[in-house]
Parts: structure tokens; sequence; C-alpha cells
């Protein structure tokens, strides 16, 4: 049953509506409403409340954007979605909070309350008995500070990387009979095949970190013959050349193609940038992941991509450079930091394969960009955008290169947005 004296928060009532008095799903809401996650998001809370209590009364056909915007964000009931995206912005937001919910608070809840993407009805599904993973052996002590912080940051990667990869191989595998939606098919059909094997390509940032702090430009080349860079970081620890730590923002991105591969034939493989040779990249179908101080796979396609993102040495920071700049356009955009605000930029390119296939080419400046990268090409609206501005109506996708803003406001990812784009000829130019 409900517990007792349920509180408010931000005047708003969770108690329960007569329906669904006494339903443990109810009370999961509940729990989720009150926790710490959502103490500072009222809007976000309403959010939840609405579709949980709507759907637990079965009156699932008032979940829409139309109806949440007018009950929740108290629009007009005229009011257009397609120019007012309010509720698309908040419904990622609360995906975000959810899932930060039940990685932490709601670690050990049996159910788990998700709000699928492309449609705002809650599920609530249980949460399968995964096996707890190998704790890391313990860690000598650090011979200074600096060295303590690149060992905790490395463990606490393999941490969030583990538990992550847990926690998505859990998610309910979408329904092969529905099919991929139309966009996503056009981009994803070009990517995988019965004809060539794809392969996902995940960042080496053990040779993006020992790059960045030696200050050394780096070529394909020279990783090729596996030689590190002169860093600071191999006197404080002569072995970390050969570790092999990659990115959460990498990871999830790979895993989530992943999961979107079940609804296409042919084999995918997840391969780490260290472990490649050129051999096993063409032909075939390959996503590289990372931009290229951290993949450096991508120094292949480089010739054909409009938007360069790279790490600049002397200015000690991530730009991405337009390389031929149209009317409006910038010559370069680099990240900013306005109060609370945080603009990131990345890219992303369909372009051909050196001798069979194609290659999608997933490139981010920090890591809310990456995701933010991850989520265009996953996002049948978001696809679905890009078709609009470069008038493409067909079943494939004409290679392109476009590139992307994420703003992050109080450390949350709002929805990518286009800045520019170009398509791109046979050639991938």
């Amino acid at each position: 049953m409900l517990r007792e004296g349920v509180k408010t928060v931000n005047s708003r009532s969770t108690a329960a509506p007569e329906t669904v008095v006494g339903d443990g799903r109810w009370e999961l809401v509940v729990r989720i409403a009150e926790s710490s996650c959502f103490a500072k998001s009222a809007r976000l809370r309403d959010f939840l409340l609405y579709v949980c209590r709507t759907a637990l009364e079965n009156h699932t056909g008032e979940i829409s954007e139309q109806k949440i915007g007018q009950r929740v964000f108290h629009r007009p009931s005229d009011y257009n979605p397609n120019e007012d995206n309010i509720v698309r912005s908040h419904a990622r937001l609360l995906r975000q909070k959810l899932e930060a919910y039940f990685a932490a608070e709601g670690a050990s809840e049996p159910v788990i309350l998700r709000i699928p993407k492309g449609g705002y009805v809650p599920e609530f599904v249980e949460r399968p008995a995964v096996a707890e993973p190998t704790k890391p052996a313990p860690v000598q002590p650090a011979r200074s500070d600096r060295l303590v912080a690149i060992l905790a940051a490395a463990v606490a990667l393999l941490s969030l990387t583990v538990a992550l990869q847990s926690w998505l191989m859990m998610r309910t595998k979408p329904s092969a009979s529905s099919g991929p939606s139309p966009k996503i098919a056009a981009l994803w059909s070009q990517l995988f095949s019965e004809k060539f094997p794809t392969t996902i390509v995940i960042p080496d940032d053990t040779f993006a970190m020992l790059h960045e702090a030696s200050g050394q430009p780096q070529t394909l080349e020279s990783y090729l013959r596996r030689a590190a860079p002169d860093s600071p970081l191999q006197t404080l620890l002569p072995n970390f050349p050969v570790r092999r730590y990659t990115t959460y923002d990498g990871v999830t991105a790979a895993l989530r193609i992943m999961q979107l591969a079940q609804g296409f034939p042919g084999r995918v493989v997840v391969r780490y940038a260290r472990d490649i040779a050129l051999r096993d990249l063409s032909p075939g179908n390959v996503i590289l992941i990372g931009r290229p101080s951290s993949n450096l796979w991508t120094e292949l396609f480089q010739p054909k991509l409009n938007f360069h993102i790279y790490f600049d040495d002397d200015r000690r920071h991530v730009v991405c450079k337009n390389t031929r700049p149209q009317p409006g356009e910038e010559n370069e955009y680099v990240p900013q930091l306005q109060g609370t605000q945080f603009d990131a930029y990345s890219a992303v390119a369909l372009v051909p394969n050196l001798n069979g296939g194609n290659v999608l080419v997933i490139r981010g400046s920090v890591g809310s960009s990456q995701e933010g990268a991850a989520d265009f090409v996953t996002s049948e609206t978001l696809l679905g955008r890009l078709a609009e501005k470069i008038g493409h109506l067909g079943a494939r996708f004409p290679y392109f290169d476009v590139l992307l803003r994420t703003t992050t406001i109080d450390g949350m990812s709002q929805e990518p947005s286009m800045v520019a784009y170009r398509v791109l000829d046979g050639s991938g130019r």
C-alpha cells in the first residue's frame, strides 16, 4: 500500500488517484518523484506524474505531445508542436533523470520505469538479475596527487563502462517484426548489410590523453607504429601507454548502435581502435566513434569531410574547423561557456569506404556533444530534420557531412541542433 503522509514537492501533490491506490507501479512513481533527482525539477516532476497517472488510469490516448504541452506546460489548445519543441526537449531531460535515478537511488528497484524514445507512454519493466562485476584489484599508493587523479579516473571509467553495459544489455530488445522507421532505415540500411560486415570502432582514449598531455601532433602512421608520444603521463605511470581506456560516451554510442543493428541483416563487431588494421576496415561498413586524437582512423576519410574536429595544441582546446564556409557560417566553432550554459560541437558524416561499403564518422569535441551526435543518428525525428534540409525524399540518404551543436544547461544536455551541413557527391566530396 502507498505509505501514509505522502509529501509534496514544489507544491505538486503525489497523492494517488483512487484508481491506482495500492498499485506498486504508482508507488514507484512516487518514490522517483520524491527523489533528489527531481528535487529541483518541478516541470519534469509534473511531466512524470502526468504521463504515469494517465497511463495507469488506462487513458493512454491522452498521452500525446499536444496534450502534454497543454496540460503540463500550459500551452494553448491550438499550439503547434512542430514550432514549439518544449515537450520533446523536456522528454529528453526526463529520460536522463530516470536513468540517473535507477543508476543511483533506485539501483535496488526491482522494476524500472522508462519513457521509450519516439513516444511518451511510460513502460514498467522488471529488472533482470545481473551478476556483480569483479572488483578491481587494490591500487598501490600513488607517488603524486596527479597520479592519484589519473588512476582514479581510469578506474571510474572502467566501472562506468561495466555498469553501463550491464544496464543496456538488460533492456528489452526491439521487436524484429516492427522493423526500423523510415529515416532510420534510410541511413542505417547503408551501414548494415549481408554483403559486408559492419565494424564499430570505439575510441582509444589512452592515446588521446597521451597526445594532449604531450602537445605533440600525431598521425595515423605513428599510431600504426604504436609510437606513443613523449608525455608526462609516462613519467608518472610508465605502463600507461599499454593500457586500454575508452570513453563513456564512446561505449554508450556503440551499444546504442548495436541495439539498432538488431533490426537489420548482417554481422556486427565492436573493435578497439588500437586493435584495427586497414584490412579490417576495407572493404566493409564501418562506424568510427571519437575525434581524430582518440580515433586516428578518421584521418583516412578527412579529405572527404568539410567539418574537421581536432585538438588545438596551442589553444589547448578542441576546435571544429569549417574548411569551406558558406554565407552565414563561421570559419571555426569552439566550445562556449556562458554562466550555466555550455555549447559544444560535433559532426556526423556518411562517406563511401575506400574499396566498397560505407563509413559513418561520429566525432565530438567533448562527451556531451559526442552523445548528441549519437542521439542525432539514432533518432527518426532528428534524421527527419536533416532529410528536410537536404531535400531528401528517397529510401537512402545521400552522402553528407553535418555539424551539430549540443547545449548543456545546469549539467543537462539538450537536444542537438544542426548548425550547417553539406551534401557530398558519390566520392564523398
